[in-house]
């Protein structure tokens, strides 16, 4: 049994430590939800807590700021995907930082800026870069979902960097995220497996 017990704990460390990849996903319903209703609208802020105070959302760059509107126009004009407001940033980017690293991220984007689209760059708890993916974000208005998930190292932060000359003007709306599982949740998971595959030798 201290055998099982041995090979076990050496897997779970190897997959611990195991950088992983991003994996674009599709629509996901998470923990927690960000549609931007509680916070204080039509300011421009460095930053404003999110998913319930479990991660913050703050600017990249020495812009205007982040803010939380009903309607913005610039070179197009944007309406919430739901609800009553949306957040976008006025000559910034933004980073999602979570206080447990994230398994499963995603929402809508689009911009009203003239270029449409951005990056996202994800990082795990120690800073490593995770991997860079495109983020669509059309003209106009049309808000489109994305989503990532990790197969590895839970991810700790993300810098949405819009593909514009203005830095910024990439709006967000309903906002998904999924913690990633304890590691004791995964150890007694991952050992109910073994058990079950032990006992049907």
């Amino acid at each position: 049994m201290w055998k099982l017990m041995l090979g076990f704990s050496i897997a779970v460390s190897a997959a611990g430590s195991a950088a992983g990849a991003i994996v674009p996903i599709g629509p996901f319903d998470g923990d927690k939800v960000e549609g931007f209703e509680t916070q204080p609208p039509f300011q421009f802020e460095r930053s404003y807590d999110v998913f319930g105070s479990q991660g913050v959302v703050q600017q990249l760059g020495a812009g205007q700021g982040l803010h939380i509107t009903t309607g913005w126009s610039f070179f197009g004009l944007v309406f919430p995907h739901s609800g009553t407001y949306f957040m976008g940033g006025a000559g910034v980017n933004a980073e999602w930082v979570f206080d447990v690293p994230a398994l499963r991220f995603g929402g809508y984007f689009t911009t009203n800026a003239d270029v449409a689209d951005a990056v996202a760059e994800f990082f795990d708890a120690d800073n490593n870069s995770l991997g860079i993916l495109p983020v669509t974000a059309p003209l106009n208005g049309a808000w489109t979902w994305n989503g990532w998930e990790t197969d590895g190292a839970g991810i700790k932060r993300i810098e949405i960097v819009s593909n514009n000359i203005f830095n910024g003007f990439i709006m967000h709306d309903d906002m998904q995220y999924t913690a990633i599982p304890a590691p004791g949740v995964l150890a007694l998971v991952g050992f109910a497996g073994l058990i079950a595959r032990r006992r049907r030798r």
